[in-house]
């Protein structure tokens, strides 16, 4: 089991290493700006017919920068031309791309950097320079394999994103955890041929903290302009996601540390297009677009590779509306899930988190009677996540 992540690490430049990386942004701009203008003009995707026709002007014109700038700058411009042709398939409209300011730079090339811990090494158009960084929060990379990197610019600050890449052995499962994502909840069972066990985490702190935010964007959206609204907005949305990602990734850990413990293997629904199916209120839709749907399940899914557990990805049909009982379909009222049929009744979360571990082959969840059910779910454990960043505070 192939497990990939990124780190970032904030560089710490000199003065005079710091004016070399600006230069080296300003040329690489250029070099991506042009090979994508002849990637439109000529209609191109194909990496060597955009080699043929674009690297020897650019090698002419940029004599003193090592050529593999110009192959990661045709796989950039690339990449944006076909990302072009995509979004022109699904929809009318769509503006031809242009490269307006260029923050990052590829250096898939190991010709083009050397990475060491506590420094990176930088091939630019003034020879190889060494950046100092700092590394502490990033110990669990060190036996991993470096796969890519790129330099990030922000304002005048610079960054450093390593992807590194290891190989996980993946453990064999005793049972299965069903994980329900829901706007205040995270709802989870984890079912074992002689065991069950319900969970609700509680993230109503991450729903809060949009709503704060959502009030303050609005004010500054209406008594601001200009410099002072721009400036405003950013310093705020960069704390609101500091935040949410804070409350998410503690979730998410906690989720993976019970996939360890009771030895079970998380199992998801799919919800891809789920965004083009809400379709409620104005203030409805704007509260279920902003719920991080699949930066949760990106969480969950490589903490709990770590762990030695592949999450599975299951149909969403029906999980909230099936009864666990006796299989009948029935429309939850509110967060309350009772069966016409045969009228068990329960947290709808808790429902459909057992609905989607019994969705795994692997596992199926114990023929439990409503009475036995019913007691298991008041005997379920409650977790509740806050957020205790400050201002300042980053997640890495």
């Amino acid at each position: 089991m192939l497990l990939t992540e990124t780190c970032k690490f904030k560089l710490e430049p000199t003065r005079e290493q710091k004016a070399l990386l600006k230069e080296l942004f300003e040329a690489y701009k250029c070099m991506v700006k042009e090979c994508l203008d002849k990637a439109v003009e000529a209609n191109i995707t194909s990496r060597k017919r955009l080699h043929e026709i674009a690297y020897r002007e650019l090698r002419a014109k940029f004599p003193h920068y090592p050529s593999h700038y110009i192959y990661t700058a045709i796989t950039q411009a690339l990449a944006m031309f076909k990302s072009y042709r995509r979004l022109v398939r699904k929809r009318a409209n769509v503006s031809l791309p242009r490269v307006k300011d260029l923050n990052a730079v590829l250096l898939d090339d190991t010709h083009l950097f050397w990475f060491c811990w506590g420094s990176l090494k930088l091939a630019s158009h003034s020879g190889n320079i060494t950046i100092p960084f700092k590394a502490e929060h990033s110990s669990k990379f060190i036996d991993w394999q470096v796969k890519s990197s790129r330099l990030v610019k922000r304002g005048d600050v610079f960054f450093l994103h390593v992807t590194f890449r290891k190989t996980v052995e993946e453990r064999e499962a005793e049972g299965v955890l069903g994980v329900d994502i829901n706007e205040k909840s995270i709802d989870l069972v984890t079912v074992k041929p002689d065991k069950v066990r319900f969970i609700k985490i509680d993230i109503s702190e991450a729903k809060y903290i949009r709503d704060r935010y959502f009030k303050k964007r609005r004010n500054i959206q209406t008594k601001t302009s200009g410099w002072t609204k721009a400036r405003l907005l950013a310093k705020y949305s960069g704390r609101e996601r500091r935040r949410i990602n804070n409350v998410l990734h503690k979730a998410s850990k906690i989720i993976a540390r019970i996939a360890a413990e009771e030895n079970v293997k998380p199992v998801m629904e799919n919800l891809s297009y789920i965004r083009e199916r809400i379709r409620y209120g104005k203030k409805m839709n704007r509260r279920l677009h902003s719920l991080p749907f699949r930066k949760i399940q990106s969480y969950i899914l490589y903490k709990a590779m770590e762990k030695g557990f592949k999450p599975e990805i299951v149909d969403a049909k029906n999980t909230s509306r099936l009864c666990p009982i006796c299989g009948e379909l029935s429309k939850p009222n509110g967060h309350i899930f009772k069966c016409r049929k045969c009228n068990f009744q329960a947290d709808r979360h808790l429902v459909a988190a057992w609905n989607i571990a019994a969705k795994l082959p692997m596992c199926r969840p114990l023929p439990l009677a409503a009475k036995a059910l019913n007691e298991a779910i008041a005997k379920g454990e409650r977790i509740v996540i806050k957020s205790q960043l400050s201002d300042n505070s980053q997640i890495n």
